[in-house]
């Protein structure tokens, strides 16, 4: 038996050491759908490089993985795990990191009766933001352990810059249609950075601090990539497209950016250069992968 599993453990090792190093590795969410459109085999984590070649999943099993975040390293993510095959916070959730190369994993936040999830590694210094779901309160927070900390106003999906967080303000739960604005909080202090009369989410922040993007309904009803400087002036519309485009991203250096839209029939990973140019798409599920959430 000790021959058998040092042969499978010798075999993991050399299949490790065999995954090719990506030079700009992006790592993001997969479901498999069955031939009704209903979602299939649980939700992944994939990665690929840049230019979508070499792809190939990384997580298995029966948990929905879901929402990864690459660390400045691009050797390690950080995502949510969810303990059965669907978002369900009542469930559980915990924060794994996950070397993408080795497949070696640390659990890094789980605390009975909560779902910790929907974390998000900013590009400036690695700064973690997620939410802490405890049965009725929802709230966002940053750090872990014994500096872990709840943001003191009501706010999602947050991205870390070097002196705050921006994130979604929701004013009226409830309402439709939803009225959520991006608001920058920084101690006491809370700045809105967008109207407060449509639908703007999941915002980005460039590594430099200077610039965030979004996915925003305010220009056409439909979802597009709005970006702005940092304190939600300047806004220009990246997209302009036909269908949905969300969960923008920027690459490390800055110069572009992923997303995900539906503009093709099926929701896949694309990419665009900073100022909306290049738009390219990155993979092609064909009908069978929902691909989405997207990090560089």
């Amino acid at each position: 038996m000790r021959s058998v599993l040092l042969a499978i453990l010798s075999a993991t090792i050399l299949l490790a050491e065999q995954q090719p190093r990506l030079d700009n590795p992006i790592v993001f969410q997969r479901r498999e759908v069955d031939s009704t459109g209903k979602p299939g085999i649980y939700g992944k984590i994939w990665i690929m490089e840049a230019d979508g070649s070499h792809l190939r999943q990384i997580t298995f099993g029966h948990t929905y993985d879901e929402h990864p975040s690459l660390l400045s390293d691009q050797v390690h993510a950080v995502y949510a795990e969810f303990l059965t095959n669907a978002f369900d916070v009542h469930a559980g959730a915990r924060l794994v990191k996950l070397n993408i190369y080795s497949g070696e994993r640390e659990i890094i936040a789980e605390e009975v009766g909560c779902a910790i999830h929907h974390a998000t590694v900013s590009p400036i210094d690695d700064l973690l933001a997620y939410h802490r779901d405890c049965g009725e309160r929802v709230s966002q927070w940053v750090n872990l352990g014994p500096d872990a900390r709840e943001i003191p106003f009501r706010a999602t999906n947050g991205v870390r810059t070097k002196d705050g967080i921006i994130a979604m303000h929701e004013k009226n739960l409830n309402v439709s249609p939803r009225e959520v604005s991006l608001v920058f909080i920084s101690g006491t202090e809370v700045k809105l950075l967008t109207d407060d009369k449509s639908l703007h989410r999941r915002a980005a922040v460039s590594p430099d601090g200077k610039r965030i993007a979004w996915q925003s309904n305010a220009v056409s009803g439909g979802d597009e990539i709005l970006q702005a400087d940092i304190d939600g002036s300047n806004v220009r519309n990246l997209t302009q497209t036909a269908g949905n485009d969300g969960h923008p991203w920027y690459s490390r250096d800055g110069q572009w950016l992923v997303f995900e839209s539906d503009r093709t029939g099926n929701w896949e990973i694309w990419r665009m250069q900073a100022d909306g140019s290049r738009q390219q798409q990155l993979t092609e599920g064909k009908g069978r992968y929902v691909s989405t959430r997207a990090r560089l």
